[in-house]
């Protein structure tokens, strides 16, 4: 650990020039406004500043790219919270229990608690990764198809903790989640399933479908109900934005518990931040003495997936630079990045340029601290905008989601994809179906679909794949023990409030 925290400082030292921190200050408010932008996210964010770094020193172009990709987990949370937007996949939860605590005049606190989880997430994950990425990786690496699928199987047995009180409701939207996911080409065979429109081959966009189910579906209710948000007069107080000790105390416990599951979720390949999240919020939830609190503004609820959220960057980076592989859409651009700075990622990389390595952490350092004051700083201004546009909110959101469908790939066809699933999300609101369930079954349906399949190949047709391993095993057990636990307090929450009163 000595060695480590030598390298660190060499690492840190190295990127303290006015230079490198004029490229951090940049790279961060860039990734902020990216991540806070409806249908852009880490990738889309490295993907427009990577060839900026053409030319640059290889430290500074590292920390460009990682300060973006730092940038977008914090800023997707200001549309999530402030008009039901989320920015990219992993704040639907933000966006979930955030919006509520807005319409509640604690947009502020919001947003104050979702920095601080943000950056002891962030901090957490970076820890890990100075400390104990060779230890962790070593036992990643042994992890294959079948206990991914697990995983994912796992995942998608939490709908039970996100049902709510109508668990039937719950499963029919999961159905209709799992077969929107498998509209396009299948991955393992290339078969094309449900195309009956060209542009259906690629499957539907994910990010098309939360900006409408969230952002758009919002607009249609509050023009249906006539909703205004009351946000009272301006104030640049940064004092009345920031959460008190109650709030930082509530919060607390559900951050480090977040900051745990985001870490060791993010270094497996495929997983990413949105899983965390989930995850996180489902814990939360198993774990609260106040369960019906949860999506009306719970700060656990909240806390927790912030924290995963950040926490799930330098955990991603983990197998990046120890094995050389992506374990998400940022890292894979920047595995290509360093592979064009002319670095070879893989177990020689920390050997043969530890120094470029530990000036990237470095970077990733700083920036998480730069973060957190600056977000912390801005949040007056996000409010007061919020104000001042607050008469035309309505169409404020509607240019935004359609502008970021627009530019996902610069064709009408997201967009249409936004409207149906505004609408879609409408009528689910309107009936009280949970859309929880629905966004983890699209999320998780490929997933599980893909490794399913690769692990049956491997075993030529056998199931008993998925219990000779012991992790896997290990996994069954837990899903098993997660809906057994949850059905029995569902049923003896029942039997307490059927007891007549005498």
């Amino acid at each position: 650990m000595l060695e480590s925290l030598v390298h660190l400082a060499a690492g840190i030292d190295s990127v303290l020039t006015p230079y490198n921190l004029a490229v951090i200050f940049v790279a961060g408010m860039i990734g902020t406004i990216v991540g806070a932008l409806p249908g852009l996210g880490p990738s889309s964010g490295i993907a427009l500043m990577l060839p900026l770094t053409f030319g640059m020193p290889h430290i500074a172009g590292l920390c460009l790219l990682t300060g973006v990709y730092l940038g977008t987990m914090y800023g997707g949370r200001i549309t999530a919270i402030l008009i039901n937007t989320p920015g990219d996949a992993p704040a639907i939860i933000t966006a979930i229990e955030g919006y509520p605590m807005m319409r509640q005049g604690r947009g502020g606190k919001a947003l104050g608690i979702s920095a601080l989880s943000s950056f002891v997430g962030g901090t957490f994950g970076l820890l890990i990764l100075i400390f104990f990425a060779p230890i962790v990786t070593e036992y990643a690496i042994y992890l294959g198809a079948p206990e991914y699928f697990m995983l994912m199987v796992v995942g998608l047995s939490t709908i039970v903790l996100l049902a709510g009180d109508n668990v039937v409701k719950a499963l029919i939207v999961t159905l209709f989640g799992a077969l929107v996911s498998t509209f396009g080409s299948d991955y393992v065979s290339g078969h094309v399933r449900f195309a009956f429109l060209p542009e259906l081959i690629e499957g539907i966009d994910f990010v098309a479908i939360i900006i409408g189910l969230y952002g758009l579906s919002e607009v249609f209710l509050n023009v249906e109900k006539n909703m205004v948000m009351n946000l009272g007069k301006p104030s640049f107080k940064v004092r009345e934005y920031v959460p008190g000790m109650r709030e930082i105390g509530e919060a607390s416990a559900p951050t480090l518990r977040g900051s745990v599951i985001g870490t060791f979720i993010g270094i497996l390949p495929g997983a990413g931040a949105t899983v965390a999240t989930f995850l996180a919020y489902a814990l939360e939830r198993k774990l609260s003495r106040h369960p019906e609190q949860f999506g009306h503004g719970a700060i656990a609820g909240l806390a927790s997936p912030e924290a995963s959220n950040n926490a799930a960057v330098p955990g991603a980076l983990i197998p990046l630079i120890t094995l050389g592989i992506p374990g998400s859409g940022g890292t894979a651009i920047m595995l290509g990045a360093l592979i064009i700075f002319g670095l070879q990622p893989g177990p020689l990389l920390m050997m043969q340029s530890g120094d470029v390595v530990w000036a990237m952490i470095g970077g990733l350092v700083v920036g998480n601290v730069f973060l957190l004051f600056s977000n912390v700083v801005l949040i007056p201004l996000f409010i007061n905008l919020l104000r001042v546009i607050q008469n035309h909110l309505s169409s404020v959101v509607v240019g935004l989601c359609l502008v970021g469908a627009f530019s996902l790939n610069y064709t009408l066809f997201n967009v249409w994809i936004v409207l149906i699933f505004g609408v879609v999300g409408y009528l689910m609101h309107k009936h009280n179906y949970p859309s929880g369930p629905f966004i983890l079954a699209v999320v998780l349906t490929p997933l599980a679909e893909n490794y399913f399949r690769q692990s049956i190949m491997i075993s030529q047709g056998s199931w008993g794949i998925f219990i000779d391993r012991p992790i896997s095993l290990t996994l069954v057990l837990l899903m098993a023990v997660t809906i057994v636990i949850a059905i029995m307090q569902k049923q003896g929450l029942f039997k307490r409030q059927a007891k007549p009163v005498s």
